[in-house]
């Protein structure tokens, strides 16, 4: 299934749950934001690190060739154990060079600390989607199957030096949980 991107005004009339708002419309660091209000211990799980192919929207956004392998990171945040929200961040090989190679080796380290610390680097317009559980990217966020309502994510384009990098975030149940308590 298709994502069906859209600006922010247009997601704001369709995501019912105004106490999300802060989070999903967060213009600068989500982990940061999120790190300030978790009551817990704030952590990021690595799912998967590796070179693979992206999806093929994500290829038409970060301008790669068909086929060409990328640099995909796959991690959640989370408060204790609980994963609040899942992250899928597309690096091309071209993104990835002098200094920017170690976005390859962060580990369990923010990403955001990088990007929102560098002054060569600069966010496109955020665009925000309803992922309903028929769609790959929901299977590739949820930990466990056993939600079967829509979720939340936004994308956005950094670049660094002029060079893309893509993340996408999917807003998971549990955030609401935190922002409750």
């Amino acid at each position: 299934m298709k994502l069906h991107w859209q600006n922010k005004h247009i997601a704001k009339l369709y995501i019912k749950d105004k106490s999300l708002y802060p989070f999903i419309f967060q213009t600068g660091s989500l982990t940061r934001y999120i790190q300030q209000r978790c009551k817990g211990s704030f952590n990021i799980e690595i799912k998967s690190e590796s070179w693979q192919y992206p999806m093929s929207d994500e290829v038409q956004l970060i301008g790669s060739r068909e086929h060409e392998r990328t640099f995909i990171r796959e991690s959640y945040l989370k408060c204790d154990t609980k994963p609040l929200v899942y992250a899928r961040t597309i690096i091309p090989r071209k993104t990835l060079t002098g200094k920017y190679k170690k976005l390859t080796m962060l580990g369990n380290k923010p990403l955001g600390e990088i990007l929102f610390n560098d002054n060569s680097s600069f966010r496109s317009d955020m665009q925000y989607a309803r992922v309903s559980p028929d769609c790959t990217l929901y299977k590739q966020a949820f930990m466990v199957n056993d939600v079967n309502s829509s979720l939340w994510a936004r994308k956005s384009l950094f670049y660094i030096k002029h060079n893309p990098l893509l993340i996408i975030e999917v807003f998971l149940p549990e955030l609401k949980k935190c922002i409750q308590n």
